[in-house]
């Protein structure tokens, strides 16, 4: 098995079924590299509310990516109020990736805005949601180490690392000129949106991978550490 890469955006439903499938193959040992991209960087950092137009395409949308769905998969169908401006969203899940709990980041971020309806834009909203497994990681920043503090309140990065990380991405999903999300890269070769869902599926079938794995709670937060007596 070659390794695969996939580009995302939290604001885009074929990625969120990308993603539970990832959860899916991960459970038997397969590992695709998934890497957030704010595919709409154009959205004020505020987000825009959904008028009629919105609607129309996100239940098109919704509707194509339902015609998809493996047994046992399901998707939200309330759509949210909002079209969040992802930027803090990818910072969040660059700063958990370096901090080595991208998975859990990954299925709140997910969680967050396609259940709750939450504006996954604002700094405040994602400090609050990420806190938990931010602090189990493995991050030597203090912010992120002491607070849980993954984003700040410019919506940028707290570690160099994390900016380089974003970059990189980025500049590795634009050299592909796909333009889309999600699009899944194996071999160094892209396929894009419904065919890498297929592709996805394909692997799930060849590996008899549990749809919806049973997995730890995301937030959850560190056990806490006794303390010394004397």
């Amino acid at each position: 098995m070659t390794d695969m890469v996939l580009c995302g955006d939290f604001n885009c439903p074929y990625s969120y079924l990308a993603r539970g499938r990832i959860d899916a193959l991960s459970a038997v040992g397969v590992h695709v590299d998934w890497r957030a991209v704010e595919h709409d960087p154009h959205l004020l950092p505020t987000g825009r509310r959904l008028d009629q137009d919105d609607h129309l395409r996100l239940k098109q949308e919704l509707s194509e990516v339902t015609d998809l769905l493996l047994p046992g998969e399901v998707m939200p169908w309330e759509l949210p109020g909002l079209i969040p401006n992802t930027e803090a969203a990818v910072v969040g899940d660059a700063e958990a990736y370096g901090a080595g709990v991208a998975d859990d980041v990954r299925r709140l971020l997910f969680a967050a805005y396609w259940v709750d309806g939450a504006d996954i834009g604002h700094p405040e909203v994602l400090r609050a949601r990420l806190a938990g497994p931010i602090l189990r990681g493995r991050s030597t920043s203090d912010p992120l180490r002491e607070s849980g503090y993954a984003v700040s309140a410019s919506r940028g990065p707290i570690t160099t690392s994390a900016w380089l990380r974003i970059r990189a991405w980025r500049d590795g999903w634009t050299r592909l000129g796909t333009k889309a999300v999600p699009t899944l890269v194996e071999d160094g070769r892209p396929v894009v949106g419904a065919g890498a869902l297929h592709r996805l599926a394909d692997l799930i079938s060849e590996r008899s991978a549990p749809i919806d794995p049973d997995l730890p709670d995301p937030a959850r937060y560190p056990k806490p550490r006794p303390r010394a007596w004397w």
